[in-house]
């Protein structure tokens, strides 16, 4: 039997349980278990039975869905953010996109999947075990050989000029990464900033004038999901509120 990669339980309820499939292996629910064997026999699609009659759906977990539910060694950039992220940047397959603060590494996820095959990103994080963290959580649902995981900041790094098609930073102080960002990045692309607070926008707006960067874009993303049980609709009580500020930035030519 062949043990693939992650699969995603969900309970009648909607409930939804990430699970690395191994030889030998259970998964607990509060309403009984079931072996990992069951679960790969019903496949994604199908449907298994915990030992005290509990069904639960099995399926292949989307890049979303992977991303809420794996082991996080620091705050995720949320899916709505890391879409925007990629949208703003402009990217397609077979280019390179240069990433600081990989943190568990979703935002890594999207950028490799946008690239391709023929893409390349690379990451840098200055923290060991979040980068440790951010390895394992790729490359457990992302097979392709396309992403370069470094250890340090990107400030320090060794850069070849122009050479990356977009930049995506997830740092407290990005203003600190802008010169080799500004050196390694191919002019009229764009860096994007996922900042948490306006303070931070304005700082890093601020520096980027002392740059070859021309502020484009700051925005928040909104995502208001309804709970849809016919005849009745309405919003869903509990919403996802701010998470970030993303800055685009586009890198010009300096004369």
């Amino acid at each position: 039997m062949a043990w693939p990669g992650p699969l995603l339980l969900k309970d009648r309820k909607g409930r939804a349980y990430l699970v690395f499939p191994k030889e030998g292996g259970v998964f607990h629910h509060h309403k009984g278990s079931v072996p990992h064997e069951a679960i790969l026999e019903a496949g994604p699609g199908g449907v298994v039975r915990t030992h005290l009659g509990e069904e639960l759906s099995v399926h292949r977990p989307t890049l979303e869905e992977y991303l809420l539910h794996m082991k996080r060694s620091a705050t995720p950039t949320y899916p709505k953010d890391a879409s925007a992220m990629v949208t703003l940047l402009d990217l397609a397959p077979g280019m390179r996109v240069l990433e600081a603060g990989t943190g568990s590494g979703g935002l890594t996820l999207f950028l490799a999947r946008a690239v391709g095959e023929k893409g390349l990103v690379e990451s840098y994080e200055a923290r060991p075990h979040h980068l440790a963290q951010a390895e394992r959580n790729v490359r457990a649902f992302w097979q392709v050989e396309n992403v370069r995981f470094h250890l340090g900041k990107l400030e320090e790094a060794e850069l070849e000029e122009a050479a990356y098609d977009g930049v995506a930073l997830d740092l407290m102080e990005p203003w600190k990464a802008l010169e080799k960002a500004a050196l390694a990045l191919k002019p009229d692309r764009f860096l994007v900033a996922y900042l948490p607070n306006i303070t931070q926008v304005l700082e890093l707006v601020r520096a980027a004038e002392a740059h070859p960067f021309r502020l484009e874009r700051v925005l928040e993303v909104g995502w208001r999901e309804w709970e849809v049980r016919l005849p009745v609709a309405h919003p869903r009580f509990q919403q996802v509120g701010h998470t970030a500020f993303l800055v685009a930035l586009r890198r010009w030519k300096a004369s």
